[in-house]
């Protein structure tokens, strides 16, 4: 028998449950707890854990070429005798800057944007979920992550890291793979850990330069790698024990609710006119275009192949896919191309997402298979007109236009899925903006990879007109690191 970790009436307690874990485990396990404070661990109320990080976005820059590092400050509160949490992020980044709040309590979660004045409630949020980014990236949370699972912690091996042995031990997170921690076996101190991504491969967090304060130890650095590329990079942490207040967990009184979003869910294909349709769900959607024995797509997040099968399916055809636009080199973007190459499309791109391409797929693709557009392009018999643009998302985008709908299809630029009222602007959608009516075209609706509801110009305009970049507020405790 091992034990699960419960709090209650403000202390632990550890209740008898049938489990994984055998006494190898447990043994391993109450070392690490002693490491990191033992009773000041076990009896701790709350923990604010405050992060300064410099982000290295993987296959996120603007030009695949040059490395956009953006400014990025957290500050995550965790009530564990009443589990709330509440988790504030002020980013700096080429789309503009964000100071975000989200808050759980009584078993419910909402998001503040405190540039915006909007609160919006979660749906479906647990409570891992909040600030897990940051919970995996702390290695005292998570410790409080494995005392939670003990019971189904396994033994996953051992290792030497740098020198020093170590012993791994695996264990699940709600709404997370499952995480591989690598401890030290002199120290009990946490150097590494691991989980698994389908798409990216081995996400590894590092950690180093352990202190002890309020009773408890955690690393002040840590780095967050995306199969072996750093990502995320410490410049600054701290964590307060037992300091957390009830004002931490505001309720956003005075701000304007956001409004409910539409539900996507479930898999959806609208036939839009003209042989042209829009077909996904959750934040994945693409536009397919009959060309007459073929089809023409654009959206390339990943499940693309289940996009076009609901397409098949609706339209009661078998034509194939035979080009897939590639609107940019982001890996989310091309987290699709590998199933349009196993469809045998070919993509059509810019010369310089070739490379990027190139590396999201298993083998090379011949050259052959591309096709490269040099500031426009027609297809389709005119029925789509595809235009390279520049923007602060990415230096070259394709925009797909279908000038018989007088329709704009794109991703990561405008788009919501709100029922109704417009999506909070930023550089990203501002200088998208200035692009597209720069073409002179006529545009009656946006419809985007993310989000369904049409949107139309006046709309774009209403977003951006008086679009201003915000600092960080002075009394904002996440900005005094």
């Amino acid at each position: 028998m091992s034990t699960k970790y419960i709090l209650a009436a403000g202390s632990l307690v550890f209740a008898a449950l049938p489990a994984w874990a055998g006494p190898a485990e447990d043994a391993l396990i109450d070392k690490v707890v002693q490491a990191y404070g033992g009773e000041a661990v076990s009896s701790a109320r709350s923990l604010i854990i405050r992060n300064h990080n410099k982000i290295i976005p993987f296959g996120q820059s603007a030009g695949p070429d040059v490395l956009d590092i953006s400014d990025g400050r957290t500050e995550l509160v965790i009530d564990l005798e009443n589990r709330r949490k509440s988790f504030s992020s002020w980013n700096k980044n080429r789309a503009g800057t964000f100071l975000t709040q989200t808050v759980f309590a009584d078993d419910a979660a909402y998001t503040l944007d405190h540039v915006n004045k909007t609160r919006a409630a979660n749906q479906n949020a647990v409570f891992d979920a909040i600030g897990g980014g940051t919970v995996r990236s702390v290695d005292l949370t998570l410790v409080y992550v494995l005392l939670d699972n003990r019971d189904q912690a396994q033994a996953a091996g051992s290792s030497v890291i740098k020198g020093t042995p170590h012993s791994a031990l695996t264990f699940p997170m709600e709404g997370s793979p499952d995480l591989t921690i690598h401890i030290n076996d002199q120290t009990g101190l946490i150097t590494r850990m691991t989980r698994e991504n389908a798409q990216f491969g081995t996400l590894s967090y590092n950690f180093s330069d352990h202190v002890s304060d309020g009773g408890v130890m955690y690393a002040t650095q840590a780095n967050f790698q995306i199969a072996g590329q750093a990502n995320t990079l410490s410049v600054f942490r701290e964590i307060a024990v037992n300091t957390a207040t009830d004002a931490m967990f505001p309720d956003g009184d005075g701000y304007r609710e956001a409004g409910a979003q539409i539900d996507r869910s479930e898999m959806t294909v609208r036939d839009l006119g003209q042989g042209i349709f829009y077909v996904g769900q959750n934040i994945g959607f693409s536009i397919f275009v009959d060309a007459g024995d073929h089809y023409v797509a654009s959206g390339g997040y990943a499940a693309l192949t289940q996009r076009f099968e609901a397409l098949q399916e609706h339209t009661g055809t078998e034509k194939p896919l035979r080009y897939q636009i590639v609107t940019h080199h982001h890996s989310d973007h091309v987290g699709g191309m590998g199933e349009a190459v196993a469809l045998n499309a070919s993509l059509i791109t810019v010369a310089e997402h070739v490379a990027p391409i190139q590396a999201s797929l298993e083998s090379p693709l011949a050259d052959d298979r591309f096709m490269l557009v040099d500031g426009r392009a027609t297809l389709a018999g005119g029925k789509i007109e595809v235009f390279d643009i520049g923007t602060a998302h990415s230096n070259h985008y394709l925009l797909v236009y279908l000038p018989e709908l007088n329709l704009v299809f794109s991703a990561d630029h405008f788009s919501t899925a709100l029922e109704e009222g417009l999506p909070p602007a930023n550089k990203n959608m501002t200088t998208f903006r200035t692009a597209v009516e720069a073409l002179n075209l006529d545009i009656d609706g946006f419809l985007g990879a993310h989000g369904p509801r049409m949107l139309t110009m006046s709309d774009l305009r209403r977003a951006t007109d008086g679009y201003r970049e915000v600092v960080c507020p002075n009394n904002a405790a996440i900005c005094s690191n």
